[in-house]
Protein backbone atom coordinates (compact mmCIF):
# COMPACT_ATOMS: atom_id res chain seq x y z
CA UNK A 1 0.00 0.00 0.00
CA UNK A 2 1.86 3.17 -0.99
CA UNK A 3 1.11 6.20 1.57
CA UNK A 4 0.30 9.60 0.16
CA UNK A 5 3.39 12.22 0.95
CA UNK A 6 2.34 14.79 3.23
CA UNK A 7 2.28 18.67 2.11
CA UNK A 8 5.29 20.68 2.58
CA UNK A 9 4.63 23.79 4.46
CA UNK A 10 4.65 25.52 1.14
CA UNK A 11 2.56 24.05 -0.88
CA UNK A 12 -0.18 24.06 1.94
CA UNK A 13 1.04 28.00 2.08
CA UNK A 14 0.73 28.10 -1.50
CA UNK A 15 -2.98 26.52 -1.65
CA UNK A 16 -4.47 28.86 1.41
CA UNK A 17 -3.48 31.56 -0.98
CA UNK A 18 -4.87 30.21 -4.04
CA UNK A 19 -8.15 30.24 -1.49
CA UNK A 20 -7.81 33.30 -0.28
CA UNK A 21 -7.71 34.84 -3.68
CA UNK A 22 -10.49 33.03 -5.07
CA UNK A 23 -12.79 34.30 -2.13
CA UNK A 24 -11.50 37.93 -2.86
CA UNK A 25 -12.13 37.69 -6.53
CA UNK A 26 -15.82 36.69 -5.35
CA UNK A 27 -16.01 39.56 -3.75
CA UNK A 28 -14.74 42.23 -5.69
CA UNK A 29 -17.99 42.37 -7.70
CA UNK A 30 -19.49 43.18 -3.97
CA UNK A 31 -19.62 47.18 -4.02
CA UNK A 32 -22.87 48.32 -1.64
CA UNK A 33 -23.77 51.35 -3.52
CA UNK A 34 -24.36 55.02 -1.16
CA UNK A 35 -22.33 53.27 1.52
CA UNK A 36 -25.62 51.55 2.53
CA UNK A 37 -24.26 47.72 3.85
CA UNK A 38 -26.84 45.30 2.22
CA UNK A 39 -27.99 42.95 5.36
CA UNK A 40 -30.49 40.74 2.65
CA UNK A 41 -31.72 40.62 -0.26
CA UNK A 42 -35.23 40.09 -1.58
CA UNK A 43 -36.03 37.52 -4.31
CA UNK A 44 -37.51 39.31 -7.52
CA UNK A 45 -39.30 38.39 -10.83
CA UNK A 46 -39.07 40.30 -13.88
CA UNK A 47 -41.13 39.80 -16.96
CA UNK A 48 -43.12 41.89 -20.08
CA UNK A 49 -46.79 41.92 -20.22
CA UNK A 50 -49.26 43.71 -22.49
CA UNK A 51 -46.20 46.40 -23.78
CA UNK A 52 -45.12 47.07 -19.78
CA UNK A 53 -41.80 45.71 -17.78
CA UNK A 54 -42.98 44.31 -14.36
CA UNK A 55 -40.81 43.91 -11.53
CA UNK A 56 -42.23 42.00 -8.33
CA UNK A 57 -40.20 42.17 -5.39
CA UNK A 58 -41.03 40.09 -2.32
CA UNK A 59 -40.84 42.44 0.40
CA UNK A 60 -43.29 40.68 3.19
CA UNK A 61 -43.88 42.31 6.63
CA UNK A 62 -42.49 45.92 4.93
CA UNK A 63 -44.90 49.22 4.90
CA UNK A 64 -44.38 51.22 2.13
CA UNK A 65 -43.07 54.01 3.54
CA UNK A 66 -40.30 51.50 4.14
CA UNK A 67 -39.31 51.48 0.10
CA UNK A 68 -37.93 53.49 -2.04
CA UNK A 69 -38.00 53.04 -6.06
CA UNK A 70 -35.73 55.21 -8.22
CA UNK A 71 -34.90 54.52 -11.86
CA UNK A 72 -31.28 55.78 -12.48
CA UNK A 73 -29.09 55.88 -15.68
CA UNK A 74 -31.01 52.99 -17.09
CA UNK A 75 -30.96 51.07 -13.73
CA UNK A 76 -33.99 50.05 -10.97
CA UNK A 77 -32.86 50.51 -7.41
CA UNK A 78 -35.05 49.16 -4.68
CA UNK A 79 -33.91 49.91 -1.21
CA UNK A 80 -35.40 49.15 2.25
CA UNK A 81 -35.48 48.49 5.77
CA UNK A 82 -36.90 45.99 7.74
CA UNK A 83 -36.72 46.39 11.29
CA UNK A 84 -36.98 43.33 13.93
CA UNK A 85 -39.91 42.59 15.87
CA UNK A 86 -39.75 41.05 19.08
CA UNK A 87 -42.73 39.70 20.09
CA UNK A 88 -43.74 40.65 23.54
CA UNK A 89 -42.36 38.68 26.59
CA UNK A 90 -39.62 36.65 24.29
CA UNK A 91 -36.52 36.91 25.90
CA UNK A 92 -34.42 34.77 23.35
CA UNK A 93 -34.86 33.57 20.29
CA UNK A 94 -34.06 29.82 19.71
CA UNK A 95 -34.31 29.88 15.91
CA UNK A 96 -34.92 33.32 13.47
CA UNK A 97 -34.77 32.94 9.81
CA UNK A 98 -36.29 36.14 8.71
CA UNK A 99 -34.06 38.94 7.89
CA UNK A 100 -33.91 42.07 9.15
CA UNK A 101 -32.07 45.24 8.29
CA UNK A 102 -31.55 46.71 5.20
CA UNK A 103 -31.44 46.29 1.70
CA UNK A 104 -30.74 47.26 -1.78
CA UNK A 105 -31.68 45.45 -5.17
CA UNK A 106 -30.08 47.39 -8.47
CA UNK A 107 -31.88 45.98 -11.89
CA UNK A 108 -30.07 47.06 -14.96
CA UNK A 109 -32.82 47.76 -17.40
CA UNK A 110 -32.24 46.59 -21.00
CA UNK A 111 -35.11 48.14 -22.61
CA UNK A 112 -36.72 51.98 -22.93
CA UNK A 113 -38.93 52.40 -20.07
CA UNK A 114 -41.23 55.60 -19.94
CA UNK A 115 -40.19 56.57 -15.59
CA UNK A 116 -42.63 59.34 -15.85
CA UNK A 117 -45.91 56.78 -16.71
CA UNK A 118 -44.20 54.15 -13.92
CA UNK A 119 -46.07 52.94 -10.60
CA UNK A 120 -45.32 50.92 -7.81
CA UNK A 121 -47.86 49.32 -5.36
CA UNK A 122 -47.34 46.97 -2.15
CA UNK A 123 -49.97 44.56 -1.62
CA UNK A 124 -49.68 41.08 0.30
CA UNK A 125 -45.65 41.32 0.65
CA UNK A 126 -45.38 42.17 -2.85
CA UNK A 127 -43.92 45.21 -4.41
CA UNK A 128 -44.98 45.28 -8.07
CA UNK A 129 -43.21 47.88 -10.42
CA UNK A 130 -45.10 48.51 -13.43
CA UNK A 131 -43.04 50.62 -15.90
CA UNK A 132 -44.36 51.30 -20.16
CA UNK A 133 -42.00 50.38 -22.49
CA UNK A 134 -41.24 53.19 -25.07
CA UNK A 135 -41.39 52.29 -28.30
CA UNK A 136 -38.17 51.46 -30.01
CA UNK A 137 -37.00 54.80 -32.19
CA UNK A 138 -33.85 53.37 -33.83
CA UNK A 139 -34.59 52.73 -37.76
CA UNK A 140 -37.22 55.73 -37.35
CA UNK A 141 -36.94 58.51 -39.91
CA UNK A 142 -37.26 61.96 -37.87
CA UNK A 143 -37.16 65.33 -40.10
CA UNK A 144 -35.02 68.34 -38.98
CA UNK A 145 -35.94 71.49 -39.89
CA UNK A 146 -33.39 73.78 -41.82
CA UNK A 147 -33.50 77.61 -41.01
CA UNK A 148 -32.40 79.89 -43.49
CA UNK A 149 -30.74 82.99 -43.11
CA UNK A 150 -29.86 85.52 -44.75
CA UNK A 151 -27.17 86.81 -45.75
CA UNK A 152 -25.96 90.35 -44.95
CA UNK A 153 -25.66 93.00 -48.00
Amino acid sequence: MSKKPSPTPLNALSLLQREVNQIFERLAGYEPRDGMATEWSPAVDVYERGGKLVVVVEVPGLEADHLKVVCRERELIITGARKERRPQGVSAFLCMERPVGQFQRTLSLDVTVDVRQAEASLAGGLLTITLPRLKDRRGRETVIPVSWEREAS
